[in-house]
């Protein structure tokens, strides 16, 4: 395959379609590049236009998606719809941003492919992931047009710029976390194939230093450009995204606490608005596994029999260095990108539904006593 750069996810230049980025692929050239057009620029303008009419609505009146009979909930609710629009614009404007530090990231890891002779297509769950993703806009066009029905009274502009608006986020958000999980895919692909690499290798009876070197090399590319680009790509992202889905998460719950179940119906009615903001929200958690495959590499080393030669102070050196390793893929820092979160999250997601039921308990006693 040699070291030309390779199309590391085929739905990566989406981006410029949903006004994200200007990332495109030269199939000529065989490299990622910036190519700002007039459509895209369209594209991006319109999409900001977007949520920013979808901003306007909730500011000018107190808009929620159900009266929950509280102003506790309904607060709640209108700061959900407000949090849509603002999260997603703030998540747009990072990736914007760093557009340039994610063509960097591409051509790097292009380079890496080329150096272990990887075939990025053959990891099944990058199309798995599309096909989700497609599968998920089509479950939420049909939700949405069953809820708008009863939801715009009398076609209010503001309404169907905030319904507009939830749309746009859910196929915008969905996409980012679509990517930032297919290039985590990516990343534990490579360290499997350089693992397996380096495996053979020194199984051999004579050790090549400047092969060893060169895996040696290729495993702190691939860890770096997960702990700096990729996080400077989609840390920022993630965390804005985290933050409405969290929110929304809380509002569903809630919502479901207060109205019962009534029928199989409402249960499978809850289940269609609730499974795809879970599967997104724990998404890219699940998907990372960097941090126990990188220990791989330090395992086989330290199996390899000393020689007396330079060998031995790479690898110890090598070792001393991974000693020290830290979290490799975080919301920027804010909190780390694996299933130790998940618990964390999830009892967040349930302590602040109860939070708001004990307000909304509250609420119902003052009532009840001013009625005296």
């Amino acid at each position: 395959m040699g070291t030309r750069n390779q199309k590391l996810l085929f739905f990566l230049h989406f981006q410029r379609y949903l006004g994200l980025t200007n990332l495109d692929f030269s199939e000529s050239l065989h490299i990622y590049c910036l190519h700002g057009t007039w459509t895209s620029a369209a594209t991006q303008i319109l999409v900001v236009g977007v949520f920013m009419a979808a901003l306007v609505g909730p500011l000018a009146e107190c808009i929620y998606y159900m009266d929950t009979k509280s102003q506790t909930g309904n607060t709640f609710d209108n700061a959900v719809i407000l949090t849509t629009s603002v999260s997603q614009l703030l998540a747009n404007f990072w990736m914007r941003s760093q557009q340039e530090s994610q063509v960097n990231l591409l051509q790097r890891l292009s380079q890496v492919v080329g150096f272990l002779e990887f075939e990025p297509y053959i990891v099944p769950q990058i199309r798995w992931f599309y096909h989700i993703w497609l599968l998920v806009c089509l479950i939420y066009g049909v939700m949405v047009t069953h809820f708008g029905i009863h939801w715009l009274k009398n076609m209010q502009l503001s309404r169907a710029l905030t319904l507009l608006g939830f749309v746009s986020r859910c196929i915008l958000a969905n996409f980012q976390f679509t990517c930032y999980s297919g290039m985590v895919l990516v990343l534990k692909k490579l360290l499997q194939v350089q693992f397996k690499q380096l495996e053979q290798l020194v199984s051999t009876n004579s050790i090549s230093m400047a092969e060893v070197s060169g895996y040696l090399r290729s495993h702190d590319e691939i860890l770096l450009l997960g702990q700096r680009e990729l996080i400077a790509v989609y840390g920022g992202v993630l965390l804005f995204l985290f933050i409405y889905q969290v929110m929304q998460c809380i509002l569903i719950f809630y919502v479901s606490n207060l109205e019962g179940f009534h029928s199989s119906n409402d249960l499978v009615l809850i289940f269609c608005w609730l499974a795809p903001m879970l599967f997104y929200l724990i998404l890219p958690l699940l998907v990372n596994d960097i941090h126990n495959l990188a220990n791989k590499t330090a395992k086989i080393l330290a199996k390899v029999p000393r020689t007396g030669t330079g060998l031995d102070r790479m690898i110890e050196k090598f070792l001393l260095k991974n000693i020290r390793q830290q979290p490799i893929l975080t919301a920027y820092g804010f909190f780390t990108l694996d299933k130790s979160t998940l618990f964390k999250l999830f009892t967040a997601i349930f302590t602040y539904m109860v939070i708001l039921v004990q307000f909304k308990e509250m609420e119902n006693s003052t009532k009840s006593i001013n009625k005296f």
